[in-house]
């Protein structure tokens, strides 16, 4: 990737109260433009997917090194009647497995709330 900018990947709810401002807060944390990473999104966000995806696999074999797991609380559809604490408590064993299996990339796990998204930027030792 001599000379070329690098790429990121980001896998999120698709709760439209939260997408964009974890988009944003992605971008943020990684310095990436919106058009320098992929996305993945359904209902839970990134603990909603059992695996790996083949969309994080093909994001990470065409130059992604920035890897963004997201989701929120404040009520999620895809994990309804669980609490704030429990969501984001699924969140982060989800980005820290993600970790794991991608580790030559640089992880944060983006937890959204109406107030803001708290970044958790993991450490792979």
């Amino acid at each position: 990737m001599s000379g070329e900018r690098e790429l990121g990947f980001l896998q999120l709810c698709a709760e439209r109260r939260f997408h964009r401002r974890v988009m944003e807060a992605f971008e943020d944390a990684t310095g990436l433009r919106s058009d320098e990473y992929w996305i993945e999104a359904r209902p839970g966000g990134a603990p909603s997917w059992s695996d790996n995806t083949k969309a994080s696999r093909l994001a990470v074999r065409n130059g992604a090194r920035f890897m963004g797991w997201a989701g929120h609380g404040d009520v999620c559809l895809g994990f309804p009647g669980e609490s704030d604490e429990k969501l984001r408590a699924r969140l982060e064993r989800t980005a820290r497995k993600r970790a794991e299996e991608f580790p030559r990339c640089v992880h944060v796990a983006l937890f959204a709330l109406p107030d803001g998204v708290e970044v958790i930027r993991l450490d792979r030792r």
